[in-house]
């Protein structure tokens, strides 16, 4: 039964207090009407619990804005929300349309920096998948039992003529009174030849609940820094800066501890936020066995990456040559996706770190 200012509530109670659902939460789609998004799709979501977040179905079905009472959760970039033919695909051309957002995918076929493959195939940083927009996108909002579910469902192709077709089947869903997103994903090789399959879910965290009172909660078997800069400091990773000038981002890689459910964990805690506020990604170790921390505390780039993934970064020869490139060979798939949880308060900031911590 959902809980909602305080007080559980059954549906018939519900009914009886307004004339439609939406009225304290529901799913609206939308169009952008304005700058580089103009004519984009979006779905604003909101639960009556104080989230409120947008669904971008042209952009992989990823999470624009997401906010907790007001507060913004993620980061979002000075670009703002862009339309995906105004993607730049080779280099660093990425950068220049990654809004941010709580959620960006990177993938399918590639993530990390700009490679190479021997065949001559070449790939832009973070691939193609957030520029992807999806196909049969539907909405649905009801109850089931005595939840009133909110599912948003959608199709997403990368495709290429005399190339592998993979697609990604995603869902994502909250409820009446939750503070809870879950993002189920299945990523299918629907053509006829083995294709990589490189997936990373790029968290993007941003002020006010990134402060330099925040912290990076995780249980890690490693840790390692991608760059010898980040290696430098690789002692304070969990710890945050205010926003410095000149600051050069930090990424590392890690191995994530997982616990008995077969689920790895992450946080970002700020324990001065509205009395404590907290949000948590949970992922299966199963699929997406890797995480990366990405670091950046400059000055308007302020943001915190949480990035669960199912290999380590590129170079993509090297992956090759440890055995962890993933390969989908025709007709084979696998379930991976991610829960994000606002925590509110100082008891449950204690029982989300204990439950990371005891991994």
């Amino acid at each position: 039964m959902p809980e909602l200012f305080g007080k559980s509530i059954k549906p018939e109670d519900l009914a009886q207090r307004v004339g439609r659902t939406d009225q304290v939460a529901g799913a609206r789609p939308f169009v952008f009407d304005d700058g580089p998004a103009r004519g984009m799709r979006g779905i604003d979501v909101w639960t009556g619990s104080g989230l409120t977040f947008t669904v971008l179905p042209d952009r992989c079905l990823d999470i624009g804005s997401a906010r907790f009472n007001g507060r913004a959760l993620g980061w979002e970039s000075s670009t703002g929300p862009v339309a995906p033919e105004r993607f730049e695909p080779p280099g660093m051309g990425w950068l220049k349309s990654f809004d941010g957002g709580l959620l960006t995918t990177c993938g399918l076929r590639h993530f990390g920096a700009p490679d190479a493959d021997p065949s001559g195939e070449s790939w832009g940083l973070h691939g193609r998948a957030s520029h992807l927009s999806a196909e049969e996108v539907a909405v649905q909002c009801g109850w089931e039992k005595d939840q009133y579910r909110l599912r948003l469902r959608g199709r997403v192709a990368e495709a290429e003529v005399f190339k592998p077709t993979i697609l990604l089947e995603r869902t994502v869903v909250t409820s009446l009174g939750s503070r809870l997103i879950e993002v189920i994903d299945r990523v299918s090789n629907i053509g006829y030849e083995p294709s990589t399959v490189m997936l990373l879910y790029h968290v993007n965290l941003g002020w006010p609940l990134l402060s330099e009172k925040s912290r990076l909660v995780a249980s890690l078997k490693s840790v390692t820094g991608v760059t010898d800069r980040a290696n430098a400091h690789i002692a304070k990773h969990c710890e945050m800066l205010p926003p410095t000038p000149g600051f050069q981002e930090h990424t590392y890689s890690m191995e994530p501890k997982a616990g008995a459910d077969g689920l790895c964990r992450a946080a970002l805690v700020n324990p001065e936020l509205d009395g404590g506020t907290a949000l948590s990604v949970a992922w299966p170790k199963a699929t997406l066995p890797f995480m990366a921390e990405w670091k950046m505390m400059g000055q308007g780039t302020y943001v915190l990456g949480i990035e669960p993934c199912n290999c380590p970064f590129p170079p993509r020869a090297g992956l090759r040559e440890r055995g962890l490139m993933p390969i989908l060979r025709p007709g084979e798939s696998f379930e991976a996706g991610l829960a994000i949880r606002v925590h509110r308060g100082a008891d449950e900031i204690k029982e989300v770190e204990r439950a990371i911590r005891e991994r």
